[in-house]
């Protein structure tokens, strides 16, 4: 998320007193950075930890949401901190001048003279997410995970927190992590290294404690454990192991090792299935067989509803792909709708691209070459500025080219940046793109000889 979203302000912890500087967010402007709507939208805005004593909360300053698409320009800033009237109006005309003036001529419409001001923070909330559809139901599911999120930031103990935690397992599900995760971002994003060291050894607890949890280990292990080479003979086994074994995460194995080896389950393997059932009945094995039996079963099951959910997401993404088509503004849409946007809706764009360009369909070809260039655009800007620059490193050519790039921003080689460039290294390495990989530890080798760090 672009670093023009946040503003550095002084604040005093309200637990140890300490003075620090933390970014926070002044301007939501959703036409502008329409990935700041998810992080307001989560009830978890402007959240800072103590560098001190790690207390961490939400921060209550001044606030501008503009959506320019729903006609929305709002206010809010809050009575706690105790300015005049004049100092409150002087506040408000300088953010939303600010939102104002970044808009083209064209654009700016008569509902920006007339922002709607708020006193609480969460009636400005409500209202946003009222716009959105959003219904009351959602509205108190999100508020009260974001209470719980905030009650475990502000349990100091560990053993208060593990309390917290096992009292409200059934609450701390997928969308819990995922706003768990999203204030991770925010925070790395933010320069919070406090806050983001605090919330990751959170998201590790919670990996321990939590049922969820458990089951997201029992994935991995699932997954782990089928190595490199994937086999019908060895996905096989591993059901069977798993089956076998039994215990509280047998079906999340065997759910994980199904979607995992989906490719390898075809007739071949039903055969060989069936030939080890067989086999266990002539063995007199009797308990053996009824298991492998339920196994078939269960795998019958599983792939037919694995099976079901790709039909249908490949329809929705194919519904969202004709959506952007038919919009007068493709980019826009996409923009707006980059949270539908995944691995399969990428898949079918770049078959249909392929498909224009073969039967020479120019029109069609240039429209969905700029929906893929708005994804691309959209990737890019959302990445973390480190990230950004490893990239342009990447693009450039070595050792010429990347030493200039260096040297031009010499500023920005500092350890966090040797220390992304040796993740990306790292992962590179893993996934195979041993070229690229190697670049990347020239191109670092480079980077750490300008301030001679190993």
């Amino acid at each position: 998320m672009s670093s023009a979203l946040y503003q550095t302000i002084p604040i005093t912890c309200p637990n140890c007193r300490t003075r620090f500087a933390t970014p926070v967010m002044t301007i939501i402007d959703v036409g502008q950075h329409p990935e700041a709507k998810a992080i307001f939208m989560s009830g978890q805005l402007n959240i800072a930890a103590c560098p001190q004593c790690g207390y961490a909360g939400m921060l209550n300053t001044p606030l501008v949401y503009h959506d320019p698409d729903k006609e929305l320009l709002l206010t809010y800033v809050p009575t706690e901190i105790g300015l005049s009237e004049v100092e409150q109006q002087r506040i408000v005309g300088d953010l939303t001048n600010r939102v104002i003036s970044a808009l083209p001529a064209e654009k700016r419409k008569g509902y920006l003279l007339r922002p709607k001001s708020y006193l609480r923070l969460e009636a400005m909330l409500k209202d946003v997410r009222e716009a959105e559809g959003i219904t009351q139901e959602v509205l108190d599911a999100q508020r009260a995970q974001a209470e719980l999120l905030d009650r475990l930031l502000r349990a100091g103990e560990e053993q208060a927190r593990q309390a917290i935690v096992q009292a409200n397992d059934a609450q701390i599900d997928y969308q819990f992590l995922d706003l768990l995760a999203l204030n991770i971002e925010v925070a790395q994003r933010g320069q919070q290294p406090a806050l983001a060291s605090e919330l990751l050894a959170l998201q590790e607890q919670l990996l321990r404690w939590t049922t969820l949890g458990r089951e997201l280990a029992a994935r991995q292990e699932a997954i782990a454990g089928l190595g490199q080479q994937l086999t019908r003979e060895g996905l096989l086994d591993k059901l069977i192991e798993a089956a076998t074994q039994g215990g509280e995460t047998k079906s999340v194995k065997i759910e994980t090792l199904v979607a995992v080896g989906r490719p390898a389950i075809d007739y071949i393997f039903y055969q060989q299935l069936t030939e080890r059932i067989a086999a266990a009945e002539r063995a007199g094995q009797r308990e053996q067989a009824e298991t492998l039996t339920a196994l078939r079963q269960t795998i019958l099951d599983e792939t037919a509803r694995l099976d079901e959910q790709e039909r249908q997401a490949a329809e929705e993404a194919m519904e969202l792909l004709q959506q952007a088509l038919e919009s007068d503004d493709p980019q826009a849409f996409i923009r707006a709708n980059i949270s539908q946007v995944d691995d399969l809706f990428m898949s079918i764009l770049a078959a249909n691209l392929q498909a224009a360009e073969r039967a020479g369909q120019t029109e069609a070809v240039e429209q969905l070459g700029k929906i893929g260039e708005a994804v691309t655009a959209f990737i890019l800007e959302s990445q973390p500025p480190e990230i950004q620059f490893v990239n342009q490193l990447l693009s450039s050519e070595y050792p010429e080219g990347t030493l200039a790039l260096l040297q031009e921003n010499r500023q920005r080689i500092t350890g966090q940046l040797l220390e992304v460039m040796r993740l990306v290294a790292d992962d590179l390495a893993k996934s195979g793109r041993q070229e690229t990989a190697q670049r990347m530890v020239q191109v670092r080798e480079q980077a750490a000889g300008m301030t001679g760090s190993p």
